[in-house]
């Protein structure tokens, strides 16, 4: 019940907010003739005039708004409508000065083309509003469109960052449960779901607080040392920062596996990932260094997490972003830096 007398309020408001224009339109015009008067000299017939010339101009205003324009103009057929706009003025005119002969004997053929002009002035005024209306409407009509394909594609996007990096860790607890690590498989089980309740969580929000962002890449990486049997050089490196500044999820996440998964996993002595994250303003800037094995063969625009993020970060931070990568023989450094 209270349902329906909302939608019905709804309903009525609407109607309200389209009626509006066209009394705000139809009142200013009369105030206007109004106001070029002198009330004090007027009799009845005067009224009967003003009542015929905003009548008669009220019906061939909404004769070209609901019946020429979208029949002729909106389908570009301009011929038609140059002809119809024509002959619905001068038949306008025409009507409204013989109403005005029977109480003004002013002579027809000046009036007529007085009621011509004033008929002419008035459906260009409320045709190029109605245009004007028209295409205010189809623009935001386009750019809810935009939205919605912009947001679909970013959701798939994001999507696609779950599948990767569940794949990555239940590949790890796989290779941990193969060699009867089960003791550190277990750990790896923990925190697994603990990241998986991030990843859900993320998933239902365009944005995040920077603190649980940094707080999930923190267990990311202390689940990457439980993983590796060696003695991990693993860093992470957070500087003065407010915390509870939002920012879109799982940005950081495709660099911090990459770094590790070739830094920590490369036939190379002294081998780490080294992480490091700053706010300086509304700049913010995430380094991810890795080291370089002699075998690793790495190209700077591949991998699916790279490739992933590059499209995210256009979409979300357009023209706000910054993805930098460098190489050198022993070093591979990804820098990012997103204005918020």
């Amino acid at each position: 019940m209270v349902k329906e007398q909302r939608t019905q309020s709804k309903n009525i408001s609407t109607k309200l907010l389209r009626i509006l224009p066209h009394i705000l339109g139809w009142g200013a015009l009369l105030v206007v003739v109004l106001l070029q008067n002198d009330l004090n000299d007027w009799d009845i017939e005067d009224y009967y005039i003003l009542t015929g010339f905003i009548g008669f101009l009220g019906i061939g205003t909404y004769i070209n708004l609901y019946l020429l324009i979208p029949r002729y103009l909106f389908v570009r057929r301009y011929w038609h409508y140059a002809i119809f706009a024509s002959t619905l003025v001068v038949s306008t005119a025409l009507l409204l000065t013989l109403w005005m002969s029977d109480f003004d004997h002013i002579d027809w053929f000046p009036r007529l083309i007085v009621n011509s002009i004033n008929m002419v002035f008035v459906l260009l005024l409320t045709s190029g509003a109605r245009l004007l209306i028209e295409y205010l409407r189809n623009m935001m009509k386009l750019k809810e469109i935009e939205n919605k394909q912009l947001k679909a594609e970013l959701n798939l996007l994001k999507a696609q960052v779950h599948p990767h990096f569940l794949f990555n860790t239940l590949n790890n607890l796989y290779g941990l449960i193969s060699q009867n690590q089960n003791q550190r498989a277990s750990e790896v089980t923990l925190k697994l779901a603990d990241l998986m309740r991030y990843l859900l969580e993320s998933s239902k929000s365009d944005k995040m607080s920077l603190n649980k962002e940094i707080q999930f890449l923190e267990d990311y990486l202390s689940l990457e040392k439980i993983r590796l049997s060696k003695e991990a050089d693993i860093s992470f490196e957070v500087g003065s920062i407010d915390k509870e500044t939002m920012i879109a999820p799982l940005l950081f996440v495709p660099l911090v596996e990459n770094a590790t998964k070739h830094g920590l996993q490369t036939i190379s002595e002294n081998c780490f990932a080294h992480f490091s994250l700053a706010l300086q303003g509304n700049n913010l800037f995430f380094e991810a260094k890795n080291s370089v094995g002699r075998s690793l063969e790495i190209q700077p625009q591949s991998g699916t997490g790279i490739s992933n993020l590059r499209k995210r970060l256009q979409l979300i931070y357009p023209e706000k972003h910054k993805l930098e990568i460098e190489r050198t023989e022993t070093i591979y450094t990804v820098t990012l830096h997103l204005q918020l």
